[in-house]
Formats: structure tokens, C-alpha cells, sequence
């Protein structure tokens, strides 16, 4: 893995994704929080990581994301589908399309992070959300 630590990108996202009362900053919660999801991320990482170079590849992202999707979504049986597989890997995999720690992380901190947003909106449970151009703005540019 990575040696070096997280990116500042990755660093700035994960104190957005976990920053509960809008400051900016994170409490001993919510840091204890992100550790925990940092170490769960870890193990499934390691996981698909069997060569132990620090990256794994992109079809290894695709059953990485799976798992953690089903540990945000609930065991919902929810699956992201091939469109987003594939710009997942545009956004996240390097040139060889692969994908290192920091990468990983982030794109499970903005797939999380855009589950819980949406999860709010969407009150009365129908899978469906409605938001004027300020709300759409707000949910993205912080995130």
C-alpha cells in the first residue's frame, strides 16, 4: 500500500464525508468513526491486493466495491451497474488501470457520501429524489 499516506484531495474528502456538524473539522467521534471505516476499507483492500503491490486492478475494484457496498448499503442487495463501473475506473485507475489505497478510499468516501445524501432526500423511501439546482450544488461541491 501506499507509503506515503493520503493524498490532501483524499484528506480534504474524508473530513467532508465525516464532518456531522458542518465545521470544517472533526470531533474524537467522528474521527473514531472514519478509522473504523478507513480499517474495514483496509481489509477488504487487502483482500483483492493478493500481490501485494499495492494496487489492484480495475476488474479486482469492481468485487472490492461490492463489498463495500454491501457493508454501506445494508446487505440491500443494491448493485452499482456496468456505466458506473466503468467511470468509477475513469476517475479512480491510473494509466496501467489500476487502483492504490488512497484511490480506493476516496471513491468508497464519495460512493458512502453520495448513499447518504441521497438516503436523506429520499423521504418517503420510493428510490426517488427531487433537487432544485442550490440543493444539487450543495450535496456536490462539498463532498
Amino acid at each position: 500500500m501506499n507509503k506515503e499516506g493520503f493524498s490532501l484531495e483524499s484528506c480534504r474528502s474524508m473530513i467532508a464525508f465525516m464532518d456531522m456538524d458542518g465545521t470544517g473539522r472533526l470531533n474524537l467521534q467522528e474521527l473514531r468513526q472514519l478509522w473504523n471505516k478507513i480499517k474495514q476499507w483496509q481489509e477488504i483492500f487487502k483482500h483483492y491486493e493478493a500481490e501485494h503491490t499495492g494496487f489492484i486492478s480495475s476488474y479486482e475494484m469492481r468485487n472490492a466495491i461490492n463489498d463495500a457496498v454491501m457493508c454501506v448499503m445494508c446487505h440491500s442487495g443494491f448493485r452499482l451497474n456496468n456505466p458506473l463501473y466503468n467511470i468509477i475506473t475513469m476517475r479512480y485507475a491510473n494509466e496501467n488501470m489500476n487502483i492504490d489505497f488512497d484511490s480506493f478510499v476516496s471513491c468508497l468516501v464519495r460512493l458512502e457520501g453520495m448513499f447518504r445524501a441521497f438516503q436523506a432526500f429520499d423521504q418517503d423511501g420510493d428510490g426517488t429524489i427531487s433537487l432544485s439546482v442550490l440543493e444539487w450544488l450543495q450535496l456536490t461541491l462539498y463532498a
